[in-house]
């Protein structure tokens, strides 16, 4: 049995001009705030296109990519510097080693420098991953270190503009580590060698100068360089992080908008289920009471006059109902118990009637979803019973089982052939609700021999009695 709601026509004719604007309903507020970030969003549509522009030219391949080329040009100018250098003068000429040696020794200066950039641009431009550029990056140490041997003091700066494109590409600084140590070493051993074959350890001030200051130009480049590094790296991890954090916002406020719809859905169904047990059940009693005064009004005129009393309070029962069914919905009760509760359901079903109920209610305390279910399922179960199956003597049985609750309701109407037997809207409803609660539904009938309904709930839709009293 269905429902309608019917709304009070609004006043006419008259009108008054309100004293303040009134203040928005809970659905507008709602409303409001779900829209607002769709409304931000349009309004901040081209700041978004603009922050997307400079996010895609300032991404990090970008820049990474512009950097490497501002170093692929860096060591091309520290290769013309040194080989100018070379060509000026060698401490290799100072020590007499002869005018042709040391030209030869400068040429071997500008081919390195000329390989230093070829290794530079095949780094720049062809091998795009870490692995792919160590082949390159063991060439790149064997050069470096033939450029210490032949080249002038300015051999530092092409380590640091070699070891800066690989702090680039290392995906750890601790890789950036073993090869500042790896060039470092290498640098001194051979600075000492050389000084050593030209004798110059002698003289401990140039030395310990020259070394110093290639010490601190590689000490100083490593500590900035990385550190630059990892703060490039976090801002860049923390800006994507912000990017997934706005992406799952806009996810869960969709998931929001859907769950809130299907909400609305799921309570729409459950009143619909809750007006068609209650009001469905009542009216049920009302047809049968005044069905029983019909057949009684010539007979016997004051069983009559019972029967339409007791259709007259049941009618009023059900526009109470009606109003009850809001309450049930949020799970409240008046000052009853609920034994107490389902005991008036069946009482009212009674009450001017040839209708005999008997019942066995344990005493159990449910939580509000668990009450409402059960006090829906005794509804439908007698409307059925009347309507349905004719029936005129009831059994009902609410027991606590320990780990479940039981729900037993039998009839002695016709029954029906459970081979043709098609659950309906009200039955389909129960099983359905009854296993979402994690409990089950039997229905078992035979014809001329009644009806049963068997429910089963878990222990867990009792009510913590220890909790509530401490609420």
């Amino acid at each position: 049995m269905s429902g309608t709601q019917n709304g009070l026509p609004p006043a006419g004719g008259l009108r008054e001009e309100p004293a303040a604007e009134a203040a928005p309903s809970p659905e507008e507020q709602a409303r409001s705030v779900r829209e607002a970030p769709a409304a931000q969003a349009e309004e901040g549509q081209p700041q978004k296109q603009r922050s997307g522009l400079r996010e895609k030219l300032f991404s990090e391949g970008n820049v990474m990519r512009l950097i490497r080329l501002v170093l692929l040009a860096l060591i091309t100018a520290s290769g013309v510097v040194v080989s100018i250098a070379a060509f000026g003068g060698s401490r290799w000429l100072e020590q007499g080693q002869g005018q042709g040696r040391s030209i030869a020794f400068a040429c071997v200066t500008v081919g390195i420098s000329a390989a230093l950039v070829f290794s530079m641009a095949m780094k720049v431009f062809v091998s795009k991953r870490f692995s792919s550029k160590i082949g390159w990056y063991v060439v790149d140490v064997l050069l470096l270190m033939a450029l210490t041997v032949f080249s002038e003091e300015y051999a530092y700066l092409s380590y640091a503009i070699v070891l800066s494109e690989f702090y680039l590409s290392a995906p750890a600084l601790r890789d950036d580590m073993i090869m500042f140590g790896v060039c470092l070493g290498l640098y001194t051993i051979i600075y000492v060698v050389v000084a050593a074959i030209l004798r110059t350890l002698t003289n401990a001030f140039q030395a310990s100068s020259e070394y110093f200051v290639a010490l601190v130009v590689f000490v100083l480049h490593f500590i900035i360089f990385n550190f630059a590094m990892v703060v490039w790296r976090k801002n860049r991890q923390i800006e994507e992080n912000l990017r997934e954090i706005e992406q799952s916002r806009n996810e869960l406020l969709h998931a929001y908008d859907k769950l809130e719809e299907a909400t609305v859905i799921e309570e729409r169904n459950r009143i619909a289920k809750d007006i068609h047990d209650t009001a469905g059940h009542s009216l049920t009693t009302v047809i049968m009471q005044t069905e029983a005064a019909r057949l009684a009004l010539d007979k016997d005129p004051q069983k009559a006059k019972q029967c339409i009393t007791a259709a007259n309070l049941q009618a009023k029962n059900c526009l109470e109902q009606l109003r009850s069914s809001v309450h049930l919905l949020s799970g409240k009760r008046e000052n009853v118990t609920f034994k107490e509760y389902l005991e008036t359901i069946l009482e009212e079903s009674a009450v001017g009637t040839e209708l005999h109920m008997r019942s066995i209610i344990d005493d159990i305390e449910l939580t509000d979803e668990a009450e409402r279910f059960i006090a829906n399922s005794l509804h439908e179960c007698l409307a059925n019973g009347i309507r349905h199956g004719g029936g005129t003597a009831f059994l009902f049985e609410f027991r606590d089982a320990g780990n479940f609750v039981k729900f037993f309701f039998s009839d002695n109407g016709k029954g029906v052939n459970m081979k043709e037997f098609k659950e309906g809207f009200g039955l389909s409803g129960m099983r359905a609700k009854a296993e979402s609660m994690g409990g089950m539904v039997n229905f078992s009938s035979e014809e001329g021999e009644g009806f049963e309904i068997r429910l089963s709930l878990p222990r867990s839709v009792k009510r913590d009695q220890k909790r509530s009293e401490s609420v």
